[in-house]
């Protein structure tokens, strides 16, 4: 005898939202870790050091893509007095990144602004200076990325920008480069540094400077982490915190190991937009 089928619920269950991918306790951590605003290594001072070329003072208006928490645009406007805009593709960074400016009252003086990847609108010729901070590596479509930051930037204002770039292919690394991308959350979109230079110049910016920056990078990593665990040992945290811990500390340690094998490199270009 055929069994009847089974009632369907009026009400069924909702279905259960998305992980956040900035829980609290995971920003907590990296505040921490690398500083107020900060999602990785070098900070404030390495911010600064990036920026020094640029000459920046209060009567310069500069973009800082890839704000993330925004703690770099704040560090600019801070050191330097100039007007500093941060754009950021992630909503819930630029969100939270804006809340740390009010909370600071430097809303205005380095305000965040969310940026849509796929449409990346920005106000032409209206910057003095640019600096940009890993910001590319993730978008796929990163002519059109580039042509709106070379666009924001006066003609012959400075561009300093720093980015991943993929070294020589290791079949051995490919496990470990997949095992990256997925604690990264985002599929990387990288290219070489032949094709990311040839880019920036297509792009409009004539490239005084290309260097590589790995090695200081790494030697930051190490560093904060090492300071880091002196802090832990002195405080034991919570789980749910020490549980972050262990997560950030299998990202970065599988950024650095493909940083050591050469099969990311992190390199600087200094430009000037023609």
């Amino acid at each position: 005898m055929p069994q009847p089928a089974p009632r369907r619920r009026l009400d069924p269950e909702p279905a259960p939202p998305p992980p956040e991918r900035w829980p609290e306790t995971k920003l907590k951590v990296l505040g921490a870790l690398w500083g107020e605003g900060f999602l990785g290594p070098g900070g404030a001072e390495e911010t600064l050091t990036l920026a020094k070329p640029l000459g920046l003072n209060q009567t310069h208006s500069v973009i800082n893509l890839g704000a993330g928490l925004g703690g770099a645009t704040r560090a600019l406007a801070a050191a330097s007095g100039a007007w500093v805009t941060g754009y950021e593709t992630d909503p819930d960074l630029a969100e939270a990144a804006q809340a740390l400016s009010e909370k600071h009252k430097v809303e205005k003086k380095a305000e965040i602004r969310p940026l849509d990847p796929a449409n990346p609108q920005i106000r032409k010729g209206y910057y003095h200076h640019a600096l940009a901070l890993e910001a590319l590596w993730r978008i796929a479509d990163k002519p059109a990325m580039i042509a709106a930051l070379v666009g924001a930037v006066k003609p012959h204002g400075q561009v300093v920008l720093t980015d991943l770039a993929l070294g020589p292919p290791s079949p051995a690394a490919e496990r470990a480069f997949a095992a990256w991308a997925k604690l990264e959350g985002v599929t990387p979109c990288l290219a070489g540094e032949k094709a990311m230079t040839a880019l920036l110049a297509k792009e409009g910016l004539d490239i005084r400077i290309c260097e590589d920056i790995t090695s200081r990078q790494i030697a930051q990593t190490v560093g904060a982490w090492a300071s880091f665990v002196e802090e832990l040992k002195r405080d034991r945290p919570a789980r749910p915190f020490a549980l972050r811990v262990v997560e950030e500390a299998e990202r970065c340690m599988r950024r650095i190991d493909l940083l050591r094998s050469g099969r990311l490199r992190l390199l600087r270009w200094h430009a000037i937009r023609r």
